[in-house]
């Protein structure tokens, strides 16, 4: 059995600001290859996470064992889940209910007293009860399984069993942890911190559980409560994100087995920690051969991947690209990508601005006829029909099966900034030459993409592959070889080696 601790956090977001974005929780995509490869993947959850269901059901997987601490600490011993309503609980005889698009607020004689919360699936997530007196004022935080997991004040947490029994309180002033003397199942009655706690459930269920055959793959979190310690004695594998900070915990570890991502992460931390730890390279995502479709589209589709760009770097590369499309704006097309609502929110102010500042030069427009017309008119061109019209449109990427979608019919790709792991596997797999501003393991330049430095340099490498069939035909050929290396199959014999020098 290979035993995940990754570095998963409580998320009590409710969906009037959960914004829908693409999910990857951390170690995710190492246990699907390890699980598809016939080894069995355990996942044990340090951190409170009432929504955990919830989250195994986004992803989409499911472990061979599931251990997490505090549903053992809260006595919830099934996954079991109904669906709870609002009526489910007590309120008062005459309160009214005022059912908002984001939320349901309730008042009881035109006195407000209580919000309630759901998640993106409808599920009640939280309850913020108000009131005159302190007593009034706490938050109810439902498990996804339809239960009440805990209630908050201002100086105590205090966390239920699905039958409404307490089984333990944290103090929020001194952080004591004090458990309900009617469960006999702890070592002791007070702990002085919620830490002491976790670390004794997790090394009882470690020396039950972990054979001398199995491994623990643990992501070194800044922000863990797990004590690292204790894991020595197993066969412990320490894996580093990069989205997470790790550099503290890191600096807690005497040696072992390291697990990145990146070779240049592998490189950095062998030059500061000689002979310290055995640093080993297992790539995040592995490719899958689905070449894309763009050799049938009329209109070559240039994407622009905005996410890890500054600002400067956006409005610059974008201006550049409407000049360069603007010579064949009949077979070219713009199409920008971000992840995140902030970048999608200025790649958006940056298209408005260059459409504003663009009178005279070109039209540009998402495509839409209408939009066209409109634009012509409000600039005062509708004479003008021989400028170019440049299509160009912002797409902000929310999943993965729209990722796909995106690139399937995507002739080249433009990436700055810094390397995103998933969007480079991605164009690997569909077969899309690449340009970048920085180095990387999946694009070899001249090979299957260019290094730029600068976004004037980005002309060559258009032309290249939108005007020179040899070249982008070189481009997919070498994408395919790139695709053996980062195969399944190959991952996996990378997974084989580290798990075996474990031991």
């Amino acid at each position: 059995m290979e035993y995940f601790i990754p570095a998963w956090h409580e998320d009590n977001s409710d969906w009037a600001v959960a914004i829908p974005s693409i999910t990857i929780l951390d170690a995710t995509s190492h246990m699907r290859i390890l699980q598809n490869n016939g080894h069995q993947v355990g996942i044990i959850i340090s951190t409170y996470e009432p929504g955990l269901m919830t989250r195994l059901n986004q992803l989409n997987y499911y472990p061979d064992q599931l251990f997490s601490i505090y549903d053992y600490l809260q006595g919830i011993h099934n996954l079991e889940s109904r669906v709870v309503e609002i009526n489910d609980f007590a309120w008062p005889k005459n309160a009214i209910f005022d059912y908002t698009p984001f939320r349901t607020i309730i008042a009881d004689k035109d006195k407000f007293i209580a919000k309630v919360f759901y998640d993106f699936a409808g599920k009640v997530i939280r309850i913020e009860h108000h009131g005159d007196t302190p007593s009034e004022n706490y938050t109810l935080i439902m498990d996804s399984r339809g239960f009440i997991s805990s209630k908050n004040t201002d100086h105590e947490a205090i966390f239920y069993d699905p039958y409404g029994n307490w089984r333990f309180k944290q103090d929020r002033d001194t952080g004591v942890v004090t458990i309900n003397p009617n469960f006999n199942f702890y070592q002791k009655t007070t702990y002085s911190n919620i830490k002491d706690l976790i670390n004794e459930v997790l090394q009882q269920y470690l020396e039950k559980n972990l054979k001398k055959s199995d491994h623990l793959i643990v992501t070194l979190d800044n922000d863990s409560l797990v004590d690292l310690n204790q894991l020595n004695h197993s066969n412990a594998i320490f894996m580093i994100n990069p989205r997470q900070p790790y550099q503290e915990e890191l600096s807690n570890l005497n040696q072992g087995n390291l697990l990145v991502s990146k070779t240049d992460l592998a490189d950095k931390l062998e030059q500061q920690y000689p002979e310290k730890f055995s640093v080993n390279v297992i790539p995040a995502y592995n490719s899958e051969f689905r070449l894309g479709h763009s050799s049938r589209e009329r209109v070559q589709r240039i994407a622009f991947f905005a996410e890890n760009a500054n600002q400067a770097d956006i409005e610059k590369i974008i201006k550049h690209l409407c000049k360069y499309v603007s010579h064949d704006f009949k077979n070219k097309s713009i199409q920008v990508f971000t992840y995140s609502l902030d970048k999608d929110n200025w790649v958006n102010q940056v298209i408005a601005k260059i459409k504003k500042d663009s009178k005279g030069k070109w039209i540009i427009s998402s495509g839409d006829e209408k939009e066209k017309v409109e634009n012509i008119e409000i600039a005062g061109l509708g004479k003008a029909k021989g400028l170019p019209q440049i299509k160009i449109k912002e797409l902000r990427l929310t999943n993965i099966s729209q990722l796909l979608k995106a690139l399937d019919k995507t002739r080249v790709l433009i990436s700055w900034g810094s390397v995103d792991e998933l969007m480079q596997m991605v164009a690997v797999s569909i077969g899309i030459p690449q340009i970048q501003n920085f180095a990387s393991k999946t694009v070899i330049h001249r090979k299957n993409g260019y290094v730029c430095q600068t976004a004037e340099e980005i002309d060559t490498p258009l032309n290249d592959y939108l005007n020179n069939l040899t070249a982008w035909n070189n481009a997919i050929v070498y994408n395919v070889k790139m695709l053996n290396r980062y195969s399944e199959e190959n991952i996996m014999k990378r997974w084989e080696k580290l798990l075996g020098d474990a031991k």
